[in-house]
């Protein structure tokens, strides 16, 4: 760990930037859901023992099969709920990619919270990436623009020293005042 934070802050970042609380809560219900289902296999199974009179391998092999069947379950439909959505924004990513900075991740009113999140900070990241890219387009068509007019001047000879200096300067502000904004 980096010695310059202190450890309670060090705690504090890691507990809010890499650990969301409502992938855990997500977590721990499956976990207690997978109990629950385990819990109540075996009173199930008890009780089926009690009145068939099974013995108690055949007891086992239920209780086992019925346990698996429903823990995966329950990780089918938790996986299939988190991350389908991913699945979802990773198509959407790959058109944004392809140049249409203008899209936006879409969100669905039944996906997590989590998954809003972090759609929400995506959409603020591309939305500032298309506008740097907006404006770096600005400042690549102006320089181009007025290098194209110096040089027309030049082979024309029609240059003048002192304008072609000022123009250099005004790209070179304009240059430096963009540079500041990104």
């Amino acid at each position: 760990m980096d010695k310059s934070i202190p450890v309670s802050r060090a705690k504090k970042i890691r507990q809010h930037c890499f650990v969301a609380r409502e992938l855990q809560i997500t977590i721990a219900l499956l976990v207690v859901l997978a109990l629950l289902g385990g819990a109540f296999l075996q009173s199930i199974f008890t009780k089926l023992n009690t009145y068939f009179g099974f013995t108690t391998p055949v007891l086992s092999i239920f209780l086992t099969i019925g346990y698996i069947a429903l823990v995966a379950f329950l990780a089918i439909f938790f996986a299939h709920r988190f991350l389908g959505p991913f699945k979802r924004l990773e198509y959407e990513m790959k058109v944004i990619m392809s140049g249409a900075l203008d899209k936006r991740l879409t969100v669905r009113t039944k996906d997590d919270l989590y998954v809003r999140n972090f759609v929400a900070y995506v959409n603020k990241f591309i939305e500032n990436f298309e506008n740097t890219s907006k404006d770096y387009n600005n400042l690549h068509s102006a320089i181009s623009t007025k290098l194209t007019n110096i040089i027309k001047k030049i082979e024309q000879g029609q240059y003048n020293m002192e304008d072609i200096k000022e123009t250099l300067k005004t790209l070179q502000q304009y240059s430096h005042e963009s540079r500041e904004k990104w």
